[in-house]
């Protein structure tokens, strides 16, 4: 099972403590001890044979080699994987005893003691070692730290008495962490803690009197640290997760949490995963909300199982206890932004056999809607049933190519016409394709029945509609050699034809259940449909005309890319959405146009047009620039225009640094057609080298006439995890395009604005 997300990663605060540890001791059985056995007269201990050779460098050495020797003056001991440098050793080969005085450094795989005196048993690997300072090397950092008394305990067991640890560099203990008792058990990746308190720049901020905590993101069950965070419309929210750690296949989270504004409420979040299924469930309960006095829920859950290698099942159910749930309780922009809720299960399955590919997929699937008074919506039909299913076949007689989708759907709806609709939609191609060109000519049939069960005055309660069409798409390939500032490149040129035919069919008196006009782009004008449904299929004599050109490097790297494209029209539109649609009677369509590509190594650029040249202007147009020269240092910025519904966006956001170790972090998503401000984040971000704090202001638009504003901040430990709020993370990657954490995981990742910090193993 894959690890949790940061806030599941191992912390040094998500503790079990000692109440709990006791009431389960309370409850459960005691335990029964086994009767003593007679004891075995005493035997002589079998000796240990050496698993590798010994060798001891010294200005002085004196004994016998087979039994014990003396070592004084610059020693150095090498045993294995063990190697201690001191002024003093004496070494008994028979029981393996180490006793090392002066200046002790004790090397034991990656890890290094250094202190004045040392006693080990290089057979059982046990000893103690007096005043010592270490270094602990994990996967991602370097703990050091001092020990008063520090006890091996085996291999992978160590325990500091009086002790102190940190990720910090030497000189510069910003946090610690200390405990009169400290157990590292690095087989098991946990260690344990007794009289424990953590301490930023010398204050305590998290005292532990007994507790467990994961060693390197391995999951563990136990309280994680404490979330905070401070929005308008909730107020002060504190919450105290404890994650349980069920299984290596499962796991559940639960946090219970309080909201000054709101009142209590209780979340929980339940994974789980093996070989043939995945899933996750998320519970929210509030057993009153006290701004409008009633109890609120939220409930989704997604589970995805392989029965078999060819069939696959989804489970996708989501509920909510009323339309505002997620305008007052939540802080992201996906679900705030949310007005419908989808429930639904299907199963999927597809084959390929002798050449032909099969599939067939049924479903069931209806909505809630979460309606805004300000903004109103329709909701949407519910699918009960609806069936796909479809054969597929390539090369037939080494030409031809042949498909035959279909679908059996039974529309359901509380207020509007229902019923059910069948639809086909075979199709026959002869791609020809050759090096430099392509030519494709299609031919097919559109077929739509329906059997209405609430059809609606003067309406067929059952009508079918049969329409034929062709297309043929062509294109060429040109290219050159060019040069770009002095670097080789190809150019090509790429112009491409596409022609469609669709006869008229009148289809006024079928229902709309799920078809609408397709948004008008440089993909949509290379298909045969206007229309994006299976209720609507337009009539068409048309021609598409296009170019594209491409600059690309030796590599296949594309450096720059313009298209241009227009559709034109050799017959009237008649087919609407509605019989009250208006419909087109241009002979040309509106043209477009984009570019983009990557100017410089550092700086990206898109920009797209749809240019009305019957009333020379600008119906839509959108560009946007990237510049990111290395990591954690990006700004990008983006303006959209759309005249039918009078869009005018500006998207500005970044992460700059500003002075060493500190960044900026921002977005400033703002509608100029109604002067209002869509997502505003203005944070910083600092890091201290072993620690980093976060902190982030955001105004969010919630619904038409309600905005929300939150405060967010997370303070990390670099190897121990952190406090704070886990929800910044996630909205700075989803607000701020290229946002990247200053302390990540992997050292390749590292800004080099980061000021870089000398390697412990330097510095002694």
């Amino acid at each position: 099972m894959q690890h949790r997300p940061a806030r599941f990663a191992a912390l040094l605060f998500p503790v079990l403590f000692l109440l709990p540890g006791a009431l389960a001791r309370a409850q459960a059985p005691a335990p029964v001890a086994p009767a003593p056995a007679p004891v075995p007269a005493p035997a002589a201990a079998p000796v240990a044979k050496p698993k590798g050779p010994t060798t001891i460098d010294a200005q002085s050495i004196e004994g016998v080699s087979e039994l014990e020797v003396t070592a004084r003056g610059q020693v150095e001991f090498q045993r294995e994987n063990l190697t201690i440098y001191s002024e003093f050793l004496r070494f008994n080969q028979e029981f393996g005893r180490v006793e090392a005085d002066g200046g002790v450094r004790f090397l034991r795989g990656e890890d290094r003691f250094f202190g004045p005196r040392l006693r080990y048993n290089t057979l059982d690997d046990t000893g103690v070692f007096e005043g010592s300072n270490f270094l602990l090397r994990g996967e991602t950092t370097v703990m050091r730290g001092t020990a008063e008394r520090l006890e091996f305990l085996g291999k992978d067991r160590i325990r500091l008495v009086q002790g102190m640890f940190t990720t910090c560099e030497p000189g510069k203990e910003d946090w610690r962490f200390e405990a009169r008792e400290l157990e590292i058990d690095n087989d098991k990746q946990v260690g344990t803690v007794r009289d424990g308190r953590l301490k930023f720049f010398d204050t305590t901020i998290v005292p532990l009197p007994f507790g467990s905590f994961a060693l390197d993101n391995q999951r563990k069950s136990g309280f994680l640290a404490p979330m905070y965070s401070h929005n308008s419309r909730r107020g002060l929210e504190f919450g105290l997760p404890y994650y349980w750690n069920i299984a290596p296949e499962r796991d559940l989270t639960v946090t219970p949490s309080y909201m000054t504004k709101r009142g209590q409420q209780l979340k929980t979040d339940f994974r789980f995963i093996d070989s043939s299924y995945k899933g996750e469930m998320h519970y929210e309960y509030m057993p009153r909300d006290n701004v409008i006095s009633a109890p609120r829920s939220a409930f989704s859950l997604v589970h995805e199982q392989q029965f078999t290698p060819h069939l696959m099942g989804r489970l996708d159910l989501n509920r909510v206890s009323d339309a505002r749930y997620f305008v007052d309780l939540s802080s992201r922009v996906q679900q705030v932004s949310t007005g419908i809720l989808q429930q639904g299960a299907s199963l999927n399955y597809g084959d390929t056999y002798a050449g032909s590919t099969y599939y067939l997929r049924g479903a069931v699937q209806r909505f809630q809607t979460l309606q805004d008074p300000k903004a109103p919506i329709v909701s949407p039909y519910a699918r009960l049933p609806q069936f796909n299913f479809g054969v597929s076949k390539s090369d037939i007689g080494g030409r031809f190519d042949v498909t035959l989708p279909g679908e059996f759907v039974r529309f359901s709806h509380p207020t509007l016409v229902d019923g059910t609709r069948i639809a086909l939609n075979p199709t026959l191609a002869l791609p020809i394709l050759a090096p430099g060109y392509f030519v494709t000519p299609k031919v097919g049939l559109r077929y739509t029945d329906y059997n209405l069960t609430n059809a609606a005055i003067g309406q067929p309660a059952k009508q079918s509609v049969s329409l034929p069409w062709m297309s043929i798409d062509s294109g060429m390939i040109f290219d050159r050699a060019a040069n770009w500032f002095g670097q080789p490149l190809t150019q090509t040129f790429e112009p491409r034809l596409f022609y469609v035919y669709a006869p008229y069919r009148n289809q006024n008196q079928n229902p709309l259940f799920d078809t609408a006009l397709a948004d008008f782009n440089s993909s949509q004008i290379f298909t045969e449909n206007r229309f994006a449904g299976n209720d609507r299929f337009g009539d068409a004599n048309q021609i598409t005309v296009a170019a594209s050109s491409r600059l690309v490097t030796p590599n296949g790297e594309e450096l720059l890319r313009a298209t241009i494209g227009q559709r034109y029209y050799f017959s009237d539109e008649r087919v609407g959405l509605t019989p009250a649609s208006a419909l087109r009677s241009r002979d040309q369509s509106d043209l477009l146009a984009s570019l983009g590509g990557r100017l410089a190594k550092s700086f990206t650029f898109d920009s797209a047009v749809q240019y009305n040249p019957q009333l020379s202007r600008a119906e839509r147009y959108s560009v946007s620039a990237r510049y990111a020269p290395e990591i954690a240092k990006v700004v990008s910025a983006s303006y959209r225009f759309n005249r039918e519904t009078q869009l005018k966006q500006v998207d500005v956001s970044g992460q700059w640094p500003v002075a060493a170790g500190w960044y900026a972090i921002g977005r400033w998503n703002y509608s100029l057609s109604d002067s209002r401000l869509l997502e505003g984040i203005a944070g910083m971000e600092y890091n201290g080298g072993c620690w980093v704090f976060r902190g982030a202001f955001q105004r969010l638009q919630a619904a038409v006439q309600t905005t929300s504003t939150g405060v967010f901040f997370q303070l990390e430990f670099n190897g121990v995890g952190g406090l704070g709020s886990d929800e910044i993370i996630t909205m700075l990657k989803r607000s701020v395009s290229g946002y990247a954490v200053t302390n990540p995981n992997q050292s390749s990742l590292i800004p080099p604005s980061v000021n870089p910090r000398l390697p412990f193993q330097q510095v002694y």
